[in-house]
């Protein structure tokens, strides 16, 4: 079986005959063609991960099994169709697609990650970099195909993550984390190479805010958090806005949910085009996962690759329309609470009306999420976060003074 929600495989794309093949019942004909090359045969496969722009491009995680060659077992296998990286193993004439196939670690645009996740290599590099790694262990934390990858490396005097990027981009990140080490407390760079696109990032101790949230224990204030965003120091970089990701958005939602194509067009244009201008530096993805507390006090702040410089109610509004999607899926009212906090706190600095726009953005691009790690009720899960960026809307007007929808409701954390 290769995926777990039979609506997962009705969806075709036109311009990406790939599709229909990658996403079809049982084990799609390019795994079988890349078990053949690996010398084994691939006896389950089902997707994890699903990256599709229609009409563009398809990236497919799968969890396969190998049986037979010289790695039976247990492995994630890769399929891409529409933009294929060189290195890529291809395979044509498969229902008439072009599929490009490889298996975990060894993608083509992250070079580095194969070396991250060997001892030998890894222990190799601490030692280059003066860490004294002696005897370590590499397990992978995340990974996106192509794009980026974290290994989490253990060892005696303590844990680093090897932070494993295209190449072309480990300078640029390194030095990011050296300009923001002086202004907020981030993972300093321990060295990086810029051959395998591997930037060695020291742990930092605490728990997420995310993890507070959902447990017990003291919070930081929203006054940490605004203190955060206004300590980010002035870069030549910019970052994008979640405002002109929403159109593009909206295609894969339309596809996924076709019968809610025309409400989902309403989202676009009451959105509306990026009309706010840049003034200042943003982090670009700030949320409650990459916040690193201890106590009551923020200890460190994550992820850095979409630093830059942006518009006053980006951040604020990644950090409200995460915490309204977590409140939606948790009955919790200690995440009520603290989301309220922050934007009250929000509100009093910035454009209300903006915030609660850019924030039904953010909540847009969260709605592809439950499809993308193919959760099996990916159509209800997309249509309530849907719903809730038509509630943020709604209070947009409230605030601006316009009339709301006949739905009449605010939002989950009771936006005003």
């Amino acid at each position: 079986m290769t995926v777990s929600n039979p609506l997962t495989a009705r969806l075709t794309d036109p311009g990406v005959t790939a599709v229909a093949a990658l996403l079809a019942p049982g084990i799609p004909e390019p795994l079988l063609a890349l078990g053949t090359e690996l010398g084994a045969r691939v006896t389950t496969a089902y997707a994890i991960q699903v990256t599709w722009w229609p009409g563009r491009g398809i990236t497919v995680r799968y969890q396969a099994k190998l049986d037979g060659g010289a790695m039976p077992g247990e492995h994630q296998l890769v399929a891409v169709a529409g933009d294929i990286p060189d290195g890529a193993l291809i395979v044509e004439g498969v229902s008439g697609a072009r599929v490009g196939l490889w298996r975990v670690p060894f993608d083509p645009q992250l070079p580095g990650l194969a070396s991250a996740l060997d001892p030998g290599t890894t222990g190799a590099l601490m030692d280059h970099l003066g860490l004294r790694a002696g005897k370590v262990h590499a397990k992978l934390r995340a990974y996106r195909p192509g794009q980026r990858a974290v290994v989490e490396v253990t060892r005696p005097s303590g844990s680093v993550y090897l932070k494993v990027v295209p190449p072309d981009q480990a300078q640029r990140l390194h030095r990011t984390h050296q300009l923001l080490v002086g202004h907020l407390p981030v993972p300093p760079s321990l060295g990086y190479s810029p051959d395998l696109g591997i930037i060695v990032l020291q742990a930092m101790a605490g728990t997420t805010l995310r993890e507070k949230l959902v447990s017990r224990g003291p919070l930081p204030s929203p006054v940490a958090l605004e203190a955060l965003l206004k300590a980010l120091p002035v870069t030549d970089r910019k970052a994008s806005s979640p405002v002109t990701r929403v159109p593009r958005l909206a295609e894969l939602l339309s596809a996924l949910l076709p019968e809610q194509a025309s409400m989902i067009q309403e989202i676009v244009d009451e959105i509306g085009p990026e009309t706010m201008p840049v003034t200042g530096p943003v982090h670009g993805d700030f949320y409650e996962a990459q916040v690193i507390v201890a106590r009551n006090r923020v200890a460190g702040v994550l992820d850095f690759d979409t630093f830059g410089m942006g518009r006053a109610a980006d951040d604020p509004a990644t950090m409200i329309g995460h915490l309204a999607v977590l409140a939606q899926a948790r009955s919790n009212p200690r995440i009520r609470q603290f989301a309220n906090g922050f934007l009250g706190r929000a509100d009093s600095g910035l454009d209300p009306v903006d915030l609660r726009r850019r924030t039904a953005a953010v909540i847009m691009s969260l709605a592809t999420g439950p499809f993308r790690v193919q959760r099996p009720n990916w159509p209800d899960a997309t249509r309530d976060r849907l719903d809730l960026v038509r509630r943020w809307l709604e209070s947009a007007r409230r605030v601006e003074g316009r009339p709301i929808s006949v739905s009449g409701r605010s939002p989950s954390l009771a936006a005003t």
